[in-house]
């Protein structure tokens, strides 16, 4: 990885957060993804387009210390293809974390929406429409601290929030979904690590109603193997369609280098006859700053529909630098 560190900037400190003899360390580092997919759909039916691709990301970091000892940091991720990401984070120690974010990662129980091993991705990666996550949105604010050895996320994505939002500007209205949550993890033994979650999301329909969120799951690692269970549940406002998610996944790490997965998830969907079935197989391999991964999802009856049947497969070689 090549860095690129500048420190003493007390001047450009002082102009931007008011603060005196302010150290800040900036660093630029850069990945490099090329992938091949291929996807199926219902029939047979084939995807002709080119099935070649490549992300191209670099990374802005940037961090210093205010005089009363919290930390303030922001990264900017450069993306041309799926837009630029960036957060602002303040760690105020023992008191926790704030973090506010645009375009991508996760808040609150977003966090652990889908934690079941894999050794790539996740079952719906890749697969249009597949139902049953309790994520909230990634636009917003995270909150998050230790508190006797239990992880606690905070989030919050307010109404109306936009992923181009720009200081000075309001997002249009009515624009995005607004909700809030909170996520817990810990281990009470070894190998094992427990998590809980529940929270509210506007309605897709009515902006006045909220949907309720509730997950929970268990990951256990004995010694290679590694296998999890999580059960999640959406309540709409109005009970028409509920989803109620189970999911199960075992992974075994071949050696340091190399592990395999096995997943499955079941989306039970209220007001249908059929359950939406997930299933995927993963392998990842990494050596030095060159990772390769390969995944296949399959996904049946995508929102309980007989009819609509998906399937998604990517090989990707990745590079740090």
């Amino acid at each position: 990885m090549n860095k690129y560190t500048k420190a003493g900037l007390t001047a450009l400190a002082g102009s931007l957060v008011a603060m005196s003899a302010a150290q800040a360390d900036f660093t630029a580092s850069g990945s490099a993804k090329m992938s091949y997919t291929s996807k199926n759909g219902s029939g047979d039916a084939k995807h002709t387009g080119a099935r070649w691709g490549m992300d191209k990301d670099i990374t802005v970091a940037g961090s210093m210390e205010m005089d009363n000892g919290w930390k303030v940091s922001t990264t900017h991720t450069l993306d041309d293809g799926a837009g630029s990401q960036s957060a602002l984070t303040v760690d105020m120690g023992a008191m926790g974390a704030l973090k506010y974010q645009l375009v991508d990662g996760a808040l609150g129980i977003g966090i652990i929406d889908d934690v079941i091993p894999t050794a790539d991705e996740e079952t719906w990666n890749g697969i249009t429409g597949a139902t049953g996550r309790v994520s909230v949105g990634a636009n917003g604010f995270n909150y998050s601290n230790n508190i006797s050895g239990v992880s606690v996320n905070v989030g919050y994505v307010p109404a109306g929030v936009e992923a181009d939002n720009q200081t000075g500007g309001v997002g249009t209205s009515g624009a995005g979904t607004g909700g809030s949550s909170i996520a817990l993890s810990g281990s009470p033994m070894d190998g094992l690590t427990v998590y809980a979650g529940t929270g509210t999301k506007a309605n897709a329909t009515s902006v006045e109603q909220d949907d309720d969120l509730m997950t929970y799951a268990a990951v256990y690692a004995y010694g290679a193997i590694t296998v999890g269970y999580q059960f999640s549940e959406i309540d709409t406002y109005n009970s028409v369609t509920d989803y109620d998610t189970t999911g199960m996944s075992i992974a075994y790490a071949i050696n340091d280098n190399l592990s395999i997965s096995y997943a499955e998830r079941t989306v039970d969907i209220g007001g249908t006859a059929l359950d939406e079935e997930q299933t995927g197989m993963s392998i990842g391999y990494s050596m030095g700053g060159m990772t390769i991964k390969a995944h296949n999802n399959v996904v049946d009856n995508i929102a309980g529909a007989a009819t609509n049947d998906l399937e998604h497969m990517e090989i990707a070689v990745s590079f740090a630098f």
